[in-house]
């Protein structure tokens, strides 16, 4: 049958090898050594040992001490068993490495507990220590999280102040080398493209990796290179730490993020240079405007005035003249009241001209006035 635990008995006395195996094997796997060395020649691994103080060749104290300097021995529970139930003994003891003692004769039931004991305590043991293992690992990828997002953070700070293609692919590639990346970094905004790499212009080699893998997809992987694309963005790394894919995943979503932001920077830039070129043609538009404006106005200015004055004198002339014509008092009432209707008629015709020359000229001040304005992102 076999048991889930073994136990080493090094003992140089047959009798007392055989009481101990025969009491334990029930229960446990045992191996049995009749001499200290011939137990640290084993290469088999335990999960405790039953050692003999009082042995001819290597005495206990000296053979714990030495399986103690074997990496299969630095936890491995030690139970010395002596005759001699002396202080200086169970002290001795301690001092090689023993974890505790045992009294010959030894009875059956002591032996199951502080073995039974002694298995738990090291597997409670080695429980705890994977455990704390595991939360300095997650204290350790924590720590490294903050430092890329801090990386992330600091991008995003500076790249909202960009206001070049330029800037925003150098602040791209100030995170890569950040985070101890290799690789290149190409922008493609409306007007400019730019492409380089830690050293300055990208290679010719990875550009054409990037426009062969432009169209492939938003994130291509192929061992430790990657890369990943925007609209207007790809960057392309080179040296991804492939032995660490936690790592390589945090990376991955970080560098997603940069590109994106970067993306719809560059988008908003494109914008404002399309609203730049858009008032200008504006601008133009209402400079020709307010010229052709300002001369219609000082001809129709004077025509206005000139006509003015003319027809009203030339109604009032006909008011002077009509009494004189030797027409009935009917006809001259009649008379008189169409030509006063028809000056009346003229008066509102060039106050209505008037008016809309003020309306044209406010429209004009409106539209400068939109033309200047600036709604920049």
């Amino acid at each position: 049958m076999t048991h889930s635990h073994c136990i080493a008995i090094v003992d140089d006395n047959l009798t007392q090898r055989m009481i101990l195996t025969r009491l334990l094997e029930k229960d446990y796997t045992v191996a049995s050594f009749d001499s200290g060395s011939s137990f640290l020649a084993s290469a088999d691994s335990f999960d405790a040992v039953l050692l003999d103080i009082d042995m001819p060749d290597i005495n206990g104290y000296d053979t714990c001490r030495r399986f103690r300097e074997q990496l299969r021995g630095a936890d491995v529970p030690i139970i010395f068993v002596s005759a001699h139930d002396t202080t200086p003994e169970r002290v001795a003891a301690y001092e090689a490495g023993g974890d505790d003692f045992l009294t010959k004769p030894i009875a059956a039931h002591e032996l199951r507990h502080k073995l039974g004991n002694a298995i738990e305590l090291r597997e409670k043991m080695r429980t705890l220590a994977s455990q704390s293992t595991d939360a300095q690992r997650l204290a350790f990828t924590a720590m490294s999280s903050m430092g890329d997002l801090g990386v992330v953070i600091e991008f995003l700070r500076k790249s909202a102040m960009a206001t070049s293609y330029p800037a925003i692919a150098a602040r791209l590639m100030a995170a890569m080398k950040a985070w101890g990346l290799r690789g290149a970094v190409e922008v493609r905004g409306r007007h400019q493209q730019v492409a380089l790499n830690a050293e300055g212009p990208m290679t010719a080699m990875q550009g054409a990796v990037l426009e062969k893998l432009r169209d492939i997809g938003r994130i291509f992987e192929m061992g430790s290179r990657a890369v990943i694309n925007f609209d207007n963005v790809s960057l392309l790394v080179e040296n991804l730490p492939v032995d660490d894919p936690d790592k390589v995943g945090r990376l991955r979503d970080h560098l997603a993020v940069l590109a994106e932001s970067a993306d719809m920077r560059l988008a908003a830039l494109d914008a404002n240079s399309e609203r730049d070129l858009q008032k200008q043609g504006i601008e133009a538009a209402l400079d020709e405007l307010r010229a052709a404006m300002q001369q219609a106005a000082r001809h129709s200015g004077i025509s206005h005035r000139q006509g003015r004055s003319a027809v009203l004198e030339s109604i009032e002339q006909l008011g002077r003249v009509v009494p004189t014509l030797g027409l009935t008092e009917v006809q001259t009432s009649y008379l008189s009241d169409l030509i006063s209707h028809a000056g009346d008629e003229t008066q509102t015709y060039f106050d209505e001209v008037a008016q809309q020359e003020s309306d044209f000229a406010d429209v004009a001040a409106r539209l400068q006035r939109l033309a200047q304005a600036d709604y920049r992102l």
